[in-house]
């Protein structure tokens, strides 16, 4: 992982690379992947600070849809795990062959009703929709939003280059920060004008307990702010 053929950026600058070496055999640039779908949500778990650093023991049940298993005829009911186990590495989600994690799935893990040697990847809108509103992927947005807002009190500029560091493992350039600064602003309007979409926002999205000595609105932009960065291309993708 230290050496420098590993550490080459995807992206060659001279376009000649990609021409003489299409299928990039001969190591010309750096690999460029998504994330595993366990991957992903340990990844948003632990840039929110919440991921449980607890090795060993039993299977723990995070979030799902309500009454999924239910509808589903799969003659079992799912009883959703509670504290710390929600917030534990995916490795130990408990899994049903017959009926997997949807988010999960979405991101292209196998039913393991199969030995798999690689797993496909997909694109598709249904992944953005799970990390804008799967509520593991909100509830570690609005942590770290708090996060930032108690480090960074009344600097915007500090908690959207904080964030986009975090999530994207660089600083923002110039212009990326503009566009960030403006999202935060126009969410924060929004919020301040519905103070009841702002309180559903932070008490209604995961167990985790919101710091009501924050303001509601600020926190729920913020929030907003760090969704659009845990979807961005550069949070999924190693490049």
């Amino acid at each position: 992982m230290l050496s420098s053929a590993y550490r080459q950026s995807s992206t060659p600058l001279d376009p000649q690379v990609l021409k003489d070496d299409p299928d990039n055999r001969l190591l010309a640039r750096g690999p460029r992947h998504r994330l595993a779908a366990e991957m992903i949500r340990d990844n948003a778990l632990a840039i929110s600070g919440l991921l449980a650093p607890t090795m060993g023991g039993p299977p723990v049940r995070p979030y799902l849809p309500d009454n999924l298993y239910e509808d589903s005829g799969v003659q079992m009911t799912y009883k959703q795990s509670h504290g710390e186990a929600l917030w534990r590495r995916s490795l130990y989600t408990f899994w049903k062959r017959t009926l997997p994690p949807p988010t999960m799935t979405i991101f292209d893990a196998p039913s393991r009703e199969f030995c798999l040697t690689r797993r496909e990847t997909t694109s598709t809108p249904m992944q953005s929709l799970a990390m804008m509103n799967a509520p593991e992927f909100v509830e570690a947005a609005r942590a770290l939003a708090e996060r930032l807002i108690k480090a960074h009190p009344q600097d915007r500029t500090a908690q959207v280059t904080e964030a986009f560091r975090l999530v994207t493992s660089r600083n923002p350039r110039p212009g990326e920060t503009a566009v960030l600064l403006k999202l935060l602003e126009e969410e924060q309007l929004h919020y301040s004008q519905a103070p009841q979409d702002a309180e559903a926002l932070r008490q209604k999205n995961g167990e985790h307990p919101a710091n009501l000595d924050l303001p509601g609105a600020e926190v729920a932009a913020t929030t907003m702010v760090i969704r659009v960065l845990l979807g961005s291309e550069e949070a999924l993708l190693k490049e």
